[in-house]
C-alpha cells in the first residue's frame, strides 16, 4: 500500500512492542519492500521479574507492578480480556487467576525475587536498523514528536486497554509523533490467530487523518483517531 503509493518509509515508530516478535516481523517488510528505516520500538519496560506462585504457577511483571503473563500448569493466562473469550470461558479462568495469584505476583516482584528477564528477543536486540526505548505512550515524549513516517500500535490502543480518557491522550500522542502530510498511521488488533481488524490512516497536508485501508471490520478506535486528527 505504501509503495504504491510512492511513499517512503525511513523512520517508524512500533509502539508496545512486547518480545518484540511482530516487530522484527515489521522491519523486515519495510527493507523487503525497499524501505531504508530505522525501526524504534517502545514499551513501558523492556524488563521483568519471573516469579513463582502457589499451584505451580508463575508470572511475568513489569517493574510497575503490571502483570504481563500468567503460566497455570505449563499454558499461558493473560491477564486482559479478548472478546474470543466470552465463547471459550477464558474469562472465568481470567478471574479465577486473578483473584488468586495477582497480589502474590506483585508482591513477589516488588521484594526483587524471582528472575529478571528481557522482554525483547535477542534477534531484534541486535537487529540493524534497531533502536528500543522504554516509554509509556500515555505520557507525551517531546524527543519522538514529528519524527516517524510510519507509526503502528498493535493491539495496545483500544477500548479494554485504557479508560477512555487515557485513550484519547494516548492516540493523540501517536498522531503527535508523525513526521507530518504523507506520513502513516497503522492501529490494528488481533482477535485470534488469524482474525485481524484494524485500519490504516495517512496524514492530509491540513494535518487530518483519512482512512486508506481496512482489515477485518477496521480499528474500533478509528472514530477517535479521526476525531482526534481532526
Amino acid at each position: 500500500m505504501m509503495s504504491r503509493h510512492g511513499s517512503r518509509i525511513g523512520t517508524a515508530l512500533d509502539l508496545g512492542i512486547s518480545s518484540g516478535v511482530t516487530t522484527l516481523e515489521l522491519l523486515d517488510r519495510l527493507r523487503t519492500a525497499g524501505h531504508d528505516v530505522q525501526l524504534t520500538g517502545t514499551d513501558r519496560s523492556v524488563r521483568a521479574r519471573l516469579v513463582t506462585l502457589p499451584f505451580g504457577c508463575r508470572a511475568l511483571v513489569e517493574p510497575n507492578g503490571h502483570v504481563l503473563q500468567y503460566e497455570v500448569l505449563g499454558q499461558a493466562v493473560r491477564p486482559w480480556e479478548r472478546r474470543l473469550d466470552r465463547w471459550t470461558g477464558m474469562h472465568i479462568v481470567r478471574r479465577l487467576v486473578e483473584g488468586r495469584l495477582r497480589e502474590p505476583a506483585i508482591a513477589q516482584a516488588a521484594a526483587g525475587q524471582g528472575t529478571e528477564v528481557a522482554l525483547i528477543s535477542p534477534r531484534l536486540r541486535h537487529a540493524d536498523a534497531f533502536q528500543w526505548l522504554e516509554d509509556d505512550i500515555t505520557q507525551r515524549s517531546p524527543a519522538m514528536l514529528g519524527r516517524f513516517d510510519l507509526v503502528r500500535a498493535a493491539n495496545l490502543l483500544n477500548l479494554h486497554y485504557f479508560e477512555p480518557d487515557v485513550l484519547r491522550r494516548a492516540i493523540g500522542n501517536a498522531i503527535a509523533y508523525l513526521s507530518g502530510p504523507g506520513a502513516w498511521f497503522l492501529v490494528v488488533r488481533t482477535h485470534g490467530l488469524a482474525d485481524h481488524q484494524g485500519t490504516l490512516f495517512r496524514m492530509k497536508e491540513n494535518g487530518a487523518l483519512t482512512i486508506m485501508d481496512r482489515y477485518g471490520s477496521g480499528s474500533e478506535v478509528e472514530h477517535i483517531v479521526l476525531d482526534m486528527a481532526g
